[in-house]
């Protein structure tokens, strides 16, 4: 009976996302880094806390939206599309309004 018993507690542990060290299934917070589990997993990890960061830092919320445990690697992958698209669009138009900069000032000279 302590052999069954025994094995029934081992079924209950699961692995920290982060330092992959073994917890308890009730453990809101692995004991080893003290990092969130499920529903505790800080803001940035979640879908809207890394829509907030990639308003703020840009193609770099792609370091956060890789490292979510709360985020499915299909969705991981569709962000990283929508991030990419949108960098590439703003990369060209800031390009395209310094050659027009660029064009302007060079027409505009005063001799």
């Amino acid at each position: 009976m302590d052999i069954q018993n025994n094995n029934f507690n081992e079924a209950k542990q699961i692995v920290c996302w982060a330092c992959r060290a073994k917890i308890g299934a009730e453990d809101n917070f692995c004991r080893k880094c003290g990092k969130g589990q499920g529903k505790f997993v800080p803001w940035y990890y979640t879908h809207w806390g890394v829509i907030v960061l990639t308003f703020a830092l840009g193609p770099l919320s792609l370091y956060f939206i890789w490292r979510s445990p709360s985020i499915s690697y299909n969705t991981k992958w569709i962000y990283t599309a929508i991030i990419s698209i949108i960098t590439w669009y703003a990369a060209v138009t800031i390009y395209h309004i310094w050659i027009f900069i660029q064009n302007f000032m060079g027409s505009a000279s005063i001799y």
